[in-house]
């Protein structure tokens, strides 16, 4: 023991020396206590008391937090190479270590990321809480708590790690069943998630942003602390390690690994953690074996019927049907394999029991009682005698007349066989005297349109068959079942109960009135529900109150409609909502349609399916994502008025997304200025979406495609689109928001850009411009982060009033468009005029070229005039001119005068200059001259001709250019052409 002692103690070159000399010795210890070493522990306690037996418990990771403990016994470890642990007599014994007595307990004081470890032996699998390792619930201190324990939520007996206080309740990852075997536990929280392994296997997640929570409550092992401290385990405990940091599944299976074989997993044959067990069955019935197994490589499985393979029968389950006695003379096992090497499972096998007499519900004059060997409330269907029931009778509710149809229970009944095929009765099994349950093995057989509701807990583990009308099955009553089957679109109505341990459902239908097979109808409580279902057929999920879908597995190649049919809400529960969380979806699932109500998804990126199946979000429902996992692979179309929201933090979500006209896009919810949502799939326009975007970045890193566009509005935060978009509707971007292209990041197609005050940012393009293509019209208030350039076919159009989706984005009469950098317009330039120095503004902070057509529009209700002066660009440097002007004048008598376009961007409206007046027409020689007066001295003109006066002016050809003498007079003369009956002649002057 001294040798040991020294050897705990040493470091660095010695350790190594000593550590060889005593291999022979205790070579276990040293390679799992190496292991956990090597991963730096902030503190480590094997708890093995035959070495420190002076009621100090040794903290073997070097900070020298060596700590008290009381009421502890030696007793043996977990494995060969884990020889010595320590047994907690639980509360009468209030057996525990205390950290805080260490001399260096303050370091354990700390937040954020952390892993909890310990291995444990329960005295009691249905204990808890019982903390394993802690410190808190303190009311003095918010209820904080941080603690890895046994658990008890709601009789669902598990593990459980993570934070808790009264402000947000904290967050958590839970999961697996308490058991009296040995068992590796491992919480940590890696700065996403809580997770928490069981047996080196991932068992429970949960999301959160805060991980450990510091507070000044002491630690301890196998209590909590503060109102805590009485919340003591019972059982065996060794090897507890905290660590500043999540250990990751490699490393936990590491540990696993060295303390089961002293060998590290890399080389090493698979592990079974669950192996096959033994079953007892009717003729008839139905068993499945399982296997659970942990490997650092992938695995295979192979199971055996008394050594011989079964062909095709290689996954983690073997399901025999119609058990018969040669299936009773069989040893089955599985043999799990990996490129390491192959592991074999223990033989299990299957034991036949002895079926009773077959009796009919038949209490009319009796006291509606179903007890054993008491009240003679059954009819003997092959005597035809009264009688009353024994274990292991078969036993028939159905539709004859004057039957109780409440059934109470009393004392334990164990029938064969329960039959309920009945259309008028409704039967219901009520809670007697005497701790009533039915238990047993036997199969509950379901027929008939009727509703059978069993209300108590029930502790039978046999099969439950539902073929028709529906099974209400309230108080966890089907918790212990082997598993369920469901057909004939009957149902299964959870009654606020729930399923937990993976229970096997295979299913089909749409249920009873189309209200869903797997339902819940009682609203004060809300199940979560951890199951495997496999689909049989197109199925259905609803209720008229919330149930979750709180782990395991959903496979079959067919459809899942959601369906929530009312708004029942209580105990502040959402309406029409239900979340599926840490489900594994197979790929061989079809599409998944949201038909009514609200749908919650979380922690399932990696595991949402097959992804070419489509998620459907039909009108007037919604699908939320709350943790901030990636992944989603799959196709999702949102239908008009329906909604698809992210709210949590996801970086990378896969999905493809097609929006249809009015379908609701949101993001929001993550902490504010946290990091960007990234959207990596396609994105389909089909109609205008709207989309809303808050608290973080959205980046859409493929091209947006489709006939549609979208409004975006009413929260913060920008969107940034990354690729040439292709979408060809509208981009409405409400006020204060800013549109982000980057890289190549183009709006080119889209036909519409309107600016309802916000901003484009290109400074991230190579380029630094936004260039319009033909076609396209920018408009509104707003700003442009870099350069503009609007070409030939394209228009800038600032102000005005936008509507869509009955969404007012921006109504101003006039306004600004402003750009950070040089503004380019060869296009068309709308700019609206009301009243004097009120106008539409174009504003660079460089430069302005002219170019193109300007058009204005008189929106005041009175005329323009002479006097009139509007500012409508500014830059320090304006260039070119226009092509022409629209209207040409600004009204009779008026003129524009351009002059200070150019110095001040400004249009002014002047009073026209005279016009020329025809004063002498004359034939000489041949030729007609007109002459006259009135011009604008010096000024050049052009005299235009046709044959025709109502000839188009665009179509009148050209004579001759001149121009007026210093007083304003003119004098043409043009050859009179013969056969030619009339000619008419106009003058126009030429700028």
């Amino acid at each position: 023991m001294k040798i040991n002692s020294i050897f705990r103690t040493l470091q660095g070159g010695l350790l190594v020396a000593i550590g060889l000399l005593l291999t022979t010795v205790c070579p276990v210890q040293a390679s799992y206590e190496s292991t956990v070493l090597n991963d730096h522990p902030l503190a480590y306690y094997a708890l093995d008391l035959t070495i420190d037996n002076n009621g100090t418990a040794t903290d073997l990771s070097g900070n020298g937090n060596n700590s008290s403990y009381y009421v502890l016994s030696s007793t043996a470890g977990p494995t060969a190479y884990i020889p010595n642990a320590a047994y907690f007599g639980g509360s009468g014994a209030q057996s525990f270590v205390d950290l805080s007595s260490g001399a260096n307990a303050g370091i354990l004081n700390f937040g954020g990321l952390i892993t909890m470890e310990a291995w444990v032996q329960s005295t009691n699998s249905t204990q808890g809480p019982a903390d394993i390792l802690g410190k808190g619930y303190d009311s003095s201190l918010n209820d904080n708590e941080l603690v890895l324990r046994a658990n008890n939520a709601s009789g669902d007996y598990d593990y459980y790690g993570g934070t808790f206080n009264t402000t947000n309740n904290g967050a958590s990852a839970s999961g697996s069943q308490q058991t009296t075997n040995w068992t590796y536990l491992v919480s940590t929280y890696d700065g996403t998630n809580w997770n928490l392994y069981v047996n080196a296997q991932l068992v429970g997640q949960g999301a959160d942003t805060v991980g450990a929570i510091n507070f000044s409550d002491p630690w301890a092992i196998g209590t909590g602390s503060a109102d805590g401290f009485s919340r003591f385990f019972q059982g065996t405990i060794c090897q507890v390690a905290m660590y500043t940091n999540a250990l990751t599944p490699a490393q936990v299976l590491n540990h696993y690994y060295e303390a089961e074989l002293n060998a590290p997993p890399a080389t090493s044959a698979p592990i079974i953690v669950t192996q096959p067990q033994s079953q007892s069955v009717f003729l008839g019935g139905t068993v499945t074996f399982s296997v659970g197994a942990v490997s650092a490589l992938p695995t295979t499985n192979q199971w055996y019927a008394n050594s011989v393979a079964i062909a095709g029968q290689t996954g983690s389950t073997l399901t025999i049907m119609n058990v018969g006695s040669a299936t009773a003379s069989t040893n089955y096992s599985v043999v799990v394999g990996s490129a390491n090497g192959k592991t074999s499972s223990t033989a299990a096998n299957v034991t036949l029991l002895a079926t009773g007499n077959q009796l009919k519900w038949n209490s009319a004059g009796g006291n509606g009682v179903w007890d054993s060997g008491i009240s003679a409330n059954w009819l003997n269907l092959n005597t035809s005698a009264q009688t009353v029931f024994n274990t292991n009778d078969q036993v028939l509710f159905d539709d004859t007349v004057g039957v109780s149809n409440s059934v109470t229970v009393n004392g334990s009944v164990s029938p064969s066989l329960m039959t309920v095929n009945s259309s008028t009765n409704n039967f219901s099994f009520n809670s007697g005297t005497g701790s009533p349950v039915i238990t047993g093995v036997g199969t509950l057989l379901k027929e008939g349109s009727s509703v059978l509701s069993i209300f108590t807990p029930q502790s039978f583990s046999g099969l439950v068959k539902i073929s028709g009308g529906t099974i209400y099955a309230g108080n966890n009553c089907f918790n212990l079942v082997s598993s369920i089957s469901i057909t004939n679109n009957s149902t299964l109505d959870f009654g606020g109960g729930q399923l937990t341990g993976n229970k096997p459902i295979t299913v089909s239908g749409t249920g009873v009135t189309n209200q869903g097979a797997l339902f819940n109808s009682y609203p004060y409580a809300t199940p979560g529900n951890v199951m495997n279902v496999t689909l049989a057929g197109n199925t259905t999920f609803g209720g008229s109150a919330r149930w979750d879908y709180d782990g395991g597995t959903l496979s079959g190649p067919y459809k899942v409609t959601v369906n929530w049919t009312t708004t029942n809400a209580a105990y502040g529960q959402a309406n029409n909502y239900g979340e599926w969380n840490t489900v594994a979806i197979a790929p061989n699932v079809g599409d998944i349609e949201v038909a009514t109500g609200k749908l919650g998804i979380k922690n399932m990126g990696s595991t949402f399916g097959n992804p070419a199946a489509n998620v459907l979000v039909d009108p007037g429902t919604e699908l939320d994502f709350w943790t901030s996992d990636s992944g989603y692979a799959r196709n999702f179309h949102v239908l008009s008025g329906g909604q698809m929201q992210i709210l949590a933090g996801i970086a990378n979500f896969g999905g493809n997304v097609m929006l249809e006209s009015n379908a609701n896009f949101n993001t929001f919810g993550a902490s504010a200025g946290s990091a960007n949502y990234g959207l990596t799939g396609s994105i389909t326009l089909n109609g205008i979406a709207h989309i809303l975007v808050g608290e973080t970045n959205l980046i859409f890193s493929n091209p947006i495609g489709g006939p549609g566009g979208f409004v975006w509005d009413a929260y913060n935060h920008n969107i940034v689109l990354q690729a040439a978009n292709t979408y060809s509707g509208p981009t409405v971007i409400g006020g204060a928001l800013t549109l982000v292209l980057s890289g190549n990041g183009s709006i080119s197609h889209s036909s519409l850009i309107w600016l309802g005050g916000a901003t484009i940012d290109v400074s991230g393009r190579p380029d630094n411009t936004l260039a319009l293509a033909s076609g396209q019209t920018i408009a509104g208030i707003g700003t442009i982060s870099g350069q503009l350039i609007v070409p030939s076919g394209a228009t800038i159009s600032p102000a005005g009033t936008n509507i869509t989706l009955g969404l007012t984005e921006g109504s101003s009469i006039t306004g600004t468009i402003t750009a950070g950098n040089n503004i380019t317009l060869s296009g068309s330039t709308v700019m609206k005029l009301n009243g004097s120095g009120v106008s539409d503004e174009i504003v660079s902070s460089t430069k302005i070229a002219y170019g193109g057509t300007l058009t204005l529009a008189n929106v005041s209700g009175a005329s323009l005039a002479a006097g009139n002066s509007f500012q409508l660009f500014s830059a320090p440097s304006m260039i070119g001119a226009f092509s022409s002007i629209s209207p040409a004048t600004p009204g009779p008598g008026l003129a524009w005068d351009t002059s200070q376009l150019n110095s001040f961007g400004t249009l002014n409206v002047i009073a026209g200059a005279s016009q020329p007046v025809v004063n002498s027409v004359r034939i000489l020689s041949g030729n007609l001259v007109f002459s006259g007066s009135g011009g604008t001295p010096n000024a050049n003109y052009a005299v235009l001709t046709a044959t025709n006066v109502t000839t188009a002016f665009t179509n009148w050809v050209s004579l001759v250019t001149n121009s007026f003498d210093g007083t304003g007079a003119f004098s043409v003369t043009n050859a009179i052409t013969s056969g030619t009956p009339q000619r008419y002649y106009r003058l126009k002057l030429v700028p």
